[in-house]
């Protein structure tokens, strides 16, 4: 009897054995043939997704790898390296499908090597990631297929070193179809460490802070606490969509609005990751998400990394809810300011870019002349720390006129008209001609900037005959 239990229980293992090695390769076959090859969908098999020669249409980007000085903090100037003049580096738009025709000019005066890593593209990373040398340049082409929120950064090695010290920014890629109308905002996380003390006046990046994840500052669009004295804005009841990119270069962004709650999150941006009901999101470094959200009630909420032995570092804003908020911008830039949350086109891209309502209803354009001024009737304005606002009084006609407004300085200023709803990011060195039409009469221009209209950012702008 022990003998046949034994030999009954051999038999069983061996057909068991036999079915499994039959079975699995016949299964196999099946969900090929079903699914029609690796990427099919028939049969229940979800489809990898297909690659797409793009729409056709071309956005020519160009950035240069500059290194320069920008604020950060209160009485903190950094020796950031950058893309385009500012960190983070402009936040550029494009439509999912368009092929990104992207050069990087490596202007370095540090004789550093740069490169380019862009999150949102497929593309070898042995061609077109390569560190390009000190006054050479690199092209390449590239299709937007998968919609979002993305980072782009340096990436040659220690790559560490290069983000912190400010090589970082946004790529938006909206999807097929746009979105549904919303007022907009990019904020972009990061960390900086600069070093203990200043050398003539300047902080330069502290390696083994950045090691030990030792931040001194952790803030949004590039400047700690920015939005508390100049909150975002909107009105009550109106959708409002975040980008959030998290550049680290180490730290998760927990993103929360106080007295708010999101009604959707998307991971990465892309709408088919839809989430709801949320009340707080992490973003990882090198990751986003977009946020839409809708307050109904006036009043002011913070935003803040709920991480909050970081909070008090900087990461912390607001969201003015008012029924005297600004229209929404009805357009966005293709390369814009990334200081008022991507509202101002700045220079940077050849083609692509178009005109974008700002602010309180006036509208600028990245148009240029040959020459670099805005062409046409403009009025030139410079803008320094050092010469206030040259020069302190503008007359211009009533019905419009064009101010083309310089910064002639590396550091980061805007240009505000509170009575006339206007504000205006001012890159380093960065040039923006803006449109102002408002009825006769005398206003107040001034920088917002903590600190600087007390050392004499201000002036006045005179329209008509008043």
């Amino acid at each position: 009897m022990k003998r046949l239990f034994v030999g009954v229980v051999a038999f069983e293992v061996a057909l068991l054995i036999i079915g499994l090695t039959w079975v699995r390769p016949i299964a196999q076959g099946n969900s090929a043939k079903d699914a029609g090859g690796p990427a099919g969908n028939a049969g229940g098999q979800t489809a990898f997704r297909t690659y797409g020669e793009g729409s056709g249409n071309v956005v020519e980007v160009v950035l240069d790898a500059v290194e320069t000085e920008q604020d950060i903090a209160p009485g903190v100037t950094y020796h950031v390296w950058t893309f385009g003049g500012t960190t983070p580096a402009p936040v550029i738009r494009v439509s999912e499908g368009d092929t990104i025709r992207f050069t990087l000019n490596n202007e370095s005066k540090l004789h550093l090597s740069h490169s380019i890593d862009f999150h949102a593209a497929q593309t070898p990373w042995d061609k077109n990631y390569v560190p390009v040398p000190p006054g050479q340049s690199l092209t390449f082409d590239w299709v937007a297929r998968f919609p979002g929120v993305f980072m782009y950064h340096c990436g040659v090695p220690p790559v560490l070193h290069h983000i912190a010290n400010g090589m970082y920014g946004a790529i938006i890629v909206e999807p097929k179809g746009g979105l549904p109308p919303a007022r907009e905002y990019v904020l972009v996380s990061s960390e900086f460490y600069p070093s203990a003390k200043p050398i003539h006046g300047v902080y330069e990046g502290d390696i083994a802070a950045m090691e030990a994840a030792d931040p001194t500052y952790v803030v949004f669009n590039g400047y700690a606490n920015q939005y508390l004295d100049t909150p975002l804005e909107a009105r009550p009841g109106e959708p409002i969509r975040l980008w959030v990119m998290n550049a680290g270069p180490t730290l998760d962004t927990a993103f929360h609005v106080i007295g708010a709650l999101f009604d959707h999150v998307y991971p990465d941006g892309n709408p088919t990751n839809q989430l709801n009901g949320m009340q707080t999101w992490s973003v990882p470094p090198g990751g986003g998400a977009m946020f839409e959200l809708s307050i109904p009630d006036a009043g002011v909420y913070p935003f803040v990394t709920h991480s909050f032995a970081y909070t008090g570092l900087g990461a912390v804003g607001t969201i003015r809810i008012s029924a005297d908020a600004p229209a929404a911008p009805t357009t966005y830039p293709t390369m814009a300011s990334p200081f008022d949350g991507g509202l101002t086109p700045v220079k940077g891209t050849v083609s692509g870019s178009g005109p974008a309502v700002q602010p309180g209803g006036g509208s600028s354009t990245g148009s240029t002349g040959p020459d670099g001024s805005g062409g046409g009737d403009v009025t030139q304005l410079h803008a320094s720390i050092a010469e206030g606002f040259t020069p302190s009084m503008l007359q211009i006609p009533e019905g419009g006129a064009t101010v083309e407004i310089v910064n002639d300085e590396a550091i980061p200023h805007d240009f505000t008209i509170d009575e006339l709803g206007i504000k205006v990011a001012l890159g380093a060195n960065a040039t923006v001609d803006v449109k102002i039409d408002a009825p006769t009469g005398t206003y107040t221009f001034y920088c917002s900037i903590p600190g600087h209209r007390e050392a004499g950012m201000e002036g006045t702008l005179v329209v008509g005959t008043h």
